[in-house]
């Protein structure tokens, strides 16, 4: 069992680490509960825990799914769109807060999700 979980692994490396960082992006939301400031009317939406744990959920899902044998496609390529597509709003909030607040501070992570994006995207293509 083990020795198939990791040649799994082994295979689907790219989304893997997909999913390890969407995981990831999750949890630092969560444990940041002031990091959307701007609009300052939206602040209680985009801080809201119920979307970081759906980010966090999401994570696992394609983490779990890429230790598992690939049988439904369908299901697969679903999640990985789903996580680009959730990278891809984030990622248009971080550039509304660099460009409407004057805040630049949140660059590295655009960059970092962006890069994630894509790697959702090659996953897709490879399937």
């Amino acid at each position: 069992m083990w020795r198939r979980l990791l040649s799994n692994l082994n295979e689907n490396h790219d989304q893997t680490i997909a999913g390890g960082t969407i995981l990831a992006i999750g949890l630092a939301l969560l444990l940041d509960r002031n990091y959307f400031f701007w609009p300052p009317e939206w602040t209680l939406f985009m801080n809201d825990k119920r979307l970081d744990l759906a980010i966090i959920l999401l994570g696992l899902l394609i983490t779990i799914d890429s230790m598992l044998k690939k049988r439904h496609r369908g299901w697969r390529m679903f999640i990985l769109i789903l996580g680009a597509w959730s990278l891809w709003f984030l990622i248009g909030l971080q550039l509304g807060h660099a460009f409407g607040a004057g805040e630049s501070r949140m660059d590295v992570t655009v960059i970092v999700e962006t890069a994630i994006s894509i790697l959702c995207l090659y996953c897709i293509y490879q399937s």
